[in-house]
């Protein structure tokens, strides 16, 4: 694969990523290769998509919407 976020889900899926922080149901939190800011947090999502409109609708509503969860708990736990 080519694709560095697709081979960063492999290495997930393998149980070789040390970034991977949870499972959700359209994609993969991971905290980010390097922490400029503390605790930068990715969502990758499952399916292959350059754009989030190349996504069909469902899913990507149900993405969004774990995103914001996402982000929300990220945000819960920055010092303050």
């Amino acid at each position: 694969m080519n694709c560095l976020i697709c081979n960063r889900i492999e290495q997930i899926k393998k149980k070789q990523n040390r970034y991977f922080v949870k499972e959700l149901k359209t994609g993969y939190v991971v905290l980010g290769d390097s922490q400029y800011f503390k605790g930068y947090t990715l969502f990758l999502c499952k399916l292959h998509a350059i754009e989030l409109f190349d996504l069909e609708e469902n899913f990507r509503k149900e993405f969004m919407e774990e995103m914001i969860i996402v982000e929300i708990g990220r945000a819960s736990c920055r010092e303050r």
